[in-house]
């Protein structure tokens, strides 16, 4: 906790948020989730597999993540973030070239992808903002909010970065070119802005990182239990409904530019602008709070998309608002609650949580397609599932570490 009579507006912070901005935007959220969809037709076309074959190794690389995000908290706690992050990143880069390689053999190509998450282990967010959160205490909401704002920027460049490459050197050198630039352009720079606060540098009385709830005790409260039961339900749908997002407006009369207009500008400019507004709003409201509003503009956006496909464009930022709160409130709430005593494993066990609904949720709405003819039933039972986690939210209680003035 601090006393709100200095700036907290240092070189350090200013300059680790930058670097944490720069790695998400081209690290695993962006490069090996949220803009996969473009490998996928090329990909198909050269080794004759089926869609599902070549979408398979994405569901892989997700639950991959369940089972490595409680590992990446251990390794953070146990040897600090800034030294997690550096030795993951070239590890990162070399597991992306790896795919140039790939042979015609659907069991190589899936270990192949499930290495990319593995090797990545320390550039999920987690790493980034338990560094950016040492540094502020009243502005840690927005700091929170600018360091993720990268993965919207990296959803927003990335793909401009492939459309270019793909035409010219296929996927296989796609990758390869992601790969470089992840070592000899975003190492550099998250090397030199990157840093965690030294005795004197932090101009105002905060929690030092031996401070907070021991992982144990926290796995026992009630808040830590509501948390993850919410996020699971948030994975459930979030996730499941951005890669739904182009078919459903085409099966909707859109055509298939539009539909991916809407997805790639509309969608992505609102998942970068929440970035920083619901990390904003936090610092003078109640974080439970906007998740609960966001979640609720995620059932509205389910229900639009089912009955008013027409209005695509306000479903699509609606959506990108939920998805760019997720993991701006969840970083926040752990601080406030829980300190930085056990934050990696705190994070990292409900960030494996929340991608184990994401998985599943993916293939449930595909699956409810496949039964009903339409989408429908799906984003119904998606915008139920959002309400009960809002609902779920009102059981968290006060913040137990409060920054003042």
């Amino acid at each position: 906790m601090q006393t709100g009579n200095n700036s907290e507006l240092t070189k350090g912070g200013v300059l680790s948020t930058t670097g944490a901005m720069v790695g998400l935007a081209f690290g695993p959220s962006v490069l090996a989730v949220l803009t996969i969809s473009a490998y996928i037709q090329p990909i198909e076309a050269e080794f004759g597999w089926s869609r599902v074959q070549v979408s398979l190794a994405f569901t892989i690389v997700a639950y991959m993540i369940v089972l490595i995000s409680p590992l990446q908290g251990f390794i953070v706690d146990r040897f600090g973030p800034r030294r997690t992050v550096l030795a993951s990143i070239p590890l990162f880069g070399l597991s992306l070239i790896a795919l140039y390689f790939t042979p015609p053999s659907l069991a190589v190509y899936y270990l192949l992808w499930a290495l990319v998450p593995v090797l990545g282990i320390g550039l999920w967010p987690l790493g980034y903002l338990q560094v950016v959160s040492q540094w502020f205490e009243r502005r840690l909401g927005l700091a929170l909010g600018c360091a993720n704002a990268g993965i919207g920027l990296g959803s927003t460049v990335v793909p401009l970065i492939t459309a270019a490459l793909i035409p010219l050197y296929g996927w296989r050198g796609a990758l390869l070119g992601l790969g470089l630039l992840v070592i000899f352009v975003s190492w550099p720079l998250v090397w030199l802005l990157l840093k965690e606060p030294v005795a004197g540098e932090v101009k105002h009385r905060m929690l030092g990182r031996d401070q907070g709830v021991p992982f144990r005790q926290l796995c026992q409260e009630r808040s830590f239990i509501v948390l993850n039961i919410s996020f699971f339900m948030l994975g459930l749908t979030a996730t499941s409904l951005v890669s739904q997002q182009v078919p459903l407006l085409t099966e909707s009369g859109w055509s298939p530019e539009a539909a991916r207009a809407v997805v790639t500008t509309i969608f992505g400019f609102a998942l970068l602008t929440a970035r920083v507004v619901v990390g904003f709003v936090m610092d003078h409201m109640f974080a439970p709070r906007v998740m609960q509003t966001v979640a609720v503009g995620g059932a509205l956006a389910c229900l639009l998309y089912a009955l008013y496909p027409d209005a695509a464009i306000v479903s699509a930022i609606l959506l990108g608002f939920l998805l760019g709160a997720e993991f701006d409130v969840l970083a926040f709430l752990i601080k406030r609650y829980y300190g930085h005593l056990a934050y990696g494993r705190a994070y990292g066990v409900i960030f494996g949580v929340f991608y184990l609904g994401s998985g599943l949720g993916i293939t449930g709405m595909a699956w409810m397609r496949q039964q009903s003819g339409d989408y429908d039933s799906g984003l119904f039972v998606a915008a139920l599932i959002l309400v009960s986690s809002a609902l779920l939210l009102f059981m968290l209680p006060a913040y137990r570490f409060r920054a003042e003035g």
